[in-house]
């Protein structure tokens, strides 16, 4: 059981999707959006920069805020993601030291990832076609302050 909140972001290149294939624990083998989860001191937008350049090699403009997803699992873990949308441009290479697998892929390619049960998450088809469906948010949507403290609010660092 646990708690994950971070963010992904569906990127764009020449009309196709960048995705990159896990290689850790149960999750290796499955295709998924550049992501991962927040640093202490982080905001999502430098997560979500962070995470898709160690990811793919390749600094990302972002474009749009997508939404909010979750996925609540059955075994009680809660994972929430902000998901942006942006680009890479056209001729850029990936590489990572982490993924082997870095790819731009057709709509109809991920589709069939979908189908066959080889993407990480429903959240990695469904935040694509938002995308396509121009359900899109400016990114001022996603707002963050970096504050020395607030004395109304208290967060323990052990829970």
């Amino acid at each position: 059981m646990g708690f994950f909140i971070g963010a992904g972001v569906v990127l764009e290149q020449d009309g196709k999707y960048v995705l990159i294939q896990e290689v850790r624990h149960e999750k290796a083998g499955f295709f998924n959006l550049p992501a991962g989860t927040l640093e202490i001191g982080e905001d999502f937008t430098q997560c979500i920069r962070r995470e898709a350049t160690e990811e793919t090699g390749v600094e990302v403009e972002l474009q749009h805020f997508l939404g909010v997803y979750q996925t609540v699992i059955a075994t009680g873990s809660n994972v929430v993601f902000l998901v942006f949308a942006g680009s890479v441009p056209k001729g850029a290479v990936f590489s990572s030291d982490e993924h082997k697998v870095i790819n731009a892929y057709s709509y109809s390619e991920v589709t069939e990832m979908d189908a066959s049960g080889e993407l990480r998450s429903p959240i990695v088809k469904k935040a694509i076609d938002d995308l396509r469906a121009n359900k899109v948010l400016p990114l001022e949507s996603v707002q963050a302050w970096h504050v020395e403290a607030l004395t109304s609010i208290t967060v323990e660092k052990d829970h």
